[in-house]
């Protein structure tokens, strides 16, 4: 097979993984029509069409999607082979594909991961922001940073920190509707929901005596997005429950305020889960030692 055949095959997978011409030219850094011409000329040496194009939108044709699995094989090994080479001498190398929520990607594993990766220029960050769980096998993912209550058997979870999150809200909301100075007091406000949550609109508490408060509010908004929750308790939509890192810059410029400091909400965690392997590539330990060095620093 010739190299130029396979280097088609790989612009090919970029295509299909970002789902349109122009992101992958991005990711790759090469003109949009670079791509196109590939792809074209890998449809004609194969006879078959492995891409529906229209004006609006780029989508995979049924041995399109088969042929695609089969270069991400591909890449894949290309990409062990690289990390073997580059653990042998003592490098961390290759593409580390990570998937977390909006607020974590930007809070935690961009200041986290950046010396790492300025440090071992072979390393490749591939940050995949979604603020919903996404399956790691069929994205190809190396590292997915989850907070909450890990539930998934089927995955190697490593705690990294407690997740201490807090009850806010604005200002301006507060104005309106007072400040509770206890749980029952939230009965009269209104709650930004976390769809996520299974019971977005229900709160817990605990406070230094051991006593538990468990209060069903009535929503002012709901979204699936923590960085949207917190934009909605800036807005004065109601009170909003958000992990303390992402507020700390609103708490210091006074635009949200804590409430009811003498209780606690329940403890979660931020998890680094892997797929369950034998051995962990060098790239993802680096990676999850790094992020736990992070967190430690900034609890």
């Amino acid at each position: 097979m010739q190299f130029d055949h396979l280097r088609r095959m790989a612009l090919f997978a970029e295509v299909a993984r970002y789902g349109s011409f122009s992101a992958a030219a991005r990711a790759q850094d090469l003109a949009t029509s670079v791509l196109s011409t590939a792809v074209s000329q890998l449809e004609d040496e194969l006879g078959v069409r492995l891409l529906h194009r229209t004006t609006r939108c780029l989508s995979l044709t049924e041995v399109g999607q088969d042929f695609y699995a089969k270069c991400q094989d591909m890449l894949a090994s290309a990409d062990a082979a690289q990390e073997l080479v580059a653990e042998h001498s003592g490098e961390i190398a290759g593409r580390l594909r990570i998937s977390a929520a909006s607020d974590v990607a930007e809070k935690i594993i961009l200041p986290a991961l950046a010396p790492l990766a300025r440090a071992h220029p072979k390393l490749l960050l591939d940050i995949m922001v979604d603020d919903h769980i996404v399956d790691m096998t069929t994205q190809s993912i190396d590292l997915a940073i989850r907070s909450g209550w890990m539930r998934d058997s089927s995955l190697v979870a490593r705690k990294l920190s407690d997740l201490h999150e807090v009850l806010v809200a604005s200002p301006a909301y507060l104005s309106h509707y007072g400040i509770p100075l206890a749980p029952d007091d939230l009965r009269t406000h209104r709650i930004i929901g976390l769809s996520r949550f299974a019971d977005p609109t229900t709160l817990v508490f605990k406070n230094g005596q051991g006593s538990t408060a468990r209060i069903n509010m009535t929503p002012g908004a709901m979204t699936d997005s923590v960085r949207m929750l917190c934009e909605l308790a800036l807005e004065g939509f109601g009170v909003a429950r958000l992990p303390s890192y992402t507020v700390r810059d609103a708490l210091q410029n006074g635009r949200l305020q804590v409430l009811l400091t003498d209780w606690s909400l329940p403890g979660a965690g931020i998890f680094a889960v892997t797929l369950k392997r034998n051995l962990q590539p060098k790239k993802v330990s680096a990676a999850i030692e790094a992020l736990s060095q992070f967190l430690a620093k900034s609890s």
